[in-house]
């Protein structure tokens, strides 16, 4: 078969959506039903009065980059896709037709040579693939990952429209969680084109490293005693906003050393230093780190915390549990699924920083199996597993 694949990658940002898309599609590759395939992934750079606005509001401009990216030898080609003021109209008239023609019509023979169109992220991208579809009359699949489901749609009535009609007309729809696919029947998604999966864990990348080890990093973060960590974005979705109060709330209630690391970027990065210093909490900010550092990081925590407002499924967990270290997470979104144990979770609600403080200092000052967690992940979460499950799709697909 030759594949097309749609994907929302950020080489500069190797975590979360990134890490589940890229594994996935490793794996993918190897099998045999695969003869060809292509991977692109889609971009948006602001153009004309859309960079005016941006620049007078002192935001964000999106650029045009590289062509392509390589990672773990798969090359992904870069579409860039211009956004400008009257494709804002375009898009909020149903007419986002006219937004993606441009690209529609460039790439028309590589996707008129392809078997089918597989695309990770519901939003816009999937749109682009139902219009592929639509076309070039080619069956596609989207995967959806999370806030492309919880998030975005909900916010806006537009994307909810056309995330609606993307599901509907798919071949298949692939919900990395059942609590996310719940989630899209409460946008008013009602088929039965759908199948679950389940993310996976690199277990080569990992895995628990030596007491030794994990002495030297703590020594080089100059963190001591217990420490409680979180890996991820910092924005509010993660709850990021959070967090200084959480660990404020442990270290006024643990009866022992402890101190606090904090992995990732976003907006709220620099408010949470000021935070932390204003409470003289020692907490480490490493900024966006490399999966290497992430391994490493993890296996320092004797808990990592995961306060989402919501999530899709929540890698993270899993690659925390498969190095052999505790998480404590909001019971939000698909989290349950990957958490595998209710007493780990924390409910939404009043005083929620408190309660999760409080969960936090239970789960450190308990015991528990680690030889025990680590193998529920090898045996429930691989991407073999995860891969065979989009093939089968694959198969369905050719020969319907």
């Amino acid at each position: 078969m030759n594949i097309l694949y749609l994907v929302n990658m950020n080489e500069k940002n190797r975590k979360g959506l990134f890490t589940a898309t890229h594994e996935k599609l490793k794996e993918i590759i190897k099998h045999d039903d695969i003869d060809e395939y292509k991977v692109y992934s889609i971009q948006f750079c602001d153009a004309g009065l859309m960079k005016l606005l941006k620049k007078i509001k002192n935001k964000e401009i999106r650029n045009k980059g590289a062509n392509h990216f390589e990672y773990e030898g798969i090359t992904y080609e870069k579409i860039y896709i211009k956004v400008g003021v009257f494709n804002k109209i375009f898009e909020a008239l149903n007419l986002d037709v006219l937004n993606f023609l441009p690209t529609l019509i460039k790439y028309k023979n590589i996707i008129k040579q392809s078997d089918l169109i597989s695309c990770h992220w519901g939003y816009p991208h999937g749109r682009i693939a139902f219009w592929m579809g639509k076309i070039y009359k080619k069956k596609y699949i989207v995967t959806y990952h999370g806030s492309d489901v919880h998030t975005m749609p909900v916010k806006s009535s537009h994307i909810k429209r056309k995330v609606i009609c993307v599901m509907e007309n798919a071949y298949k729809n692939i919900f990395v969680s059942n609590k996310l696919h719940i989630d899209a029947t409460k946008l008013g998604y009602d088929k039965s084109n759908y199948v679950i999966t389940k993310n996976g864990v690199n277990f080569d990348k990992f895995y628990e490293i030596t007491q030794k080890e994990k002495n030297e990093i703590k020594n080089d973060l100059n963190l001591t005693g217990k420490v409680v960590g979180f890996v991820g974005n910092l924005n509010k979705i993660k709850r990021a906003d959070k967090l200084v109060e959480i660990f404020d709330n442990v270290s006024k209630n643990i009866d022992e050393e402890i101190s606090f690391v904090i992995a990732g970027d976003g907006p709220l990065k620099q408010s949470m230093i000021n935070d932390s210093k204003l409470k003289h909490l020692n907490i480490a900010f490493t900024g966006n780190v490399d999966v290497d550092e992430v391994r490493r990081l993890m296996n320092i925590m004797d808990v990592m915390v995961l306060p989402s407002e919501n999530e899709g499924f929540g890698c993270v967990i899993i690659e925390a549990n498969a190095c052999g270290t505790r998480v404590v997470a909001s019971n939000v979104g698909g989290i349950e699924e990957a958490i595998g144990n209710k007493d780990m979770l924390v409910e939404s609600g009043q005083d929620f920083e408190k309660r999760f403080a409080d969960k936090i200092c239970d789960v450190l000052n308990s015991n528990y199996e680690k030889e025990k967690l680590i193998k529920r992940v090898h045996s429930n979460f691989t991407w073999e597993i995860v891969a065979q499950d989009e093939i089968n799709v694959y198969k369905g697909a050719k020969y319907e």
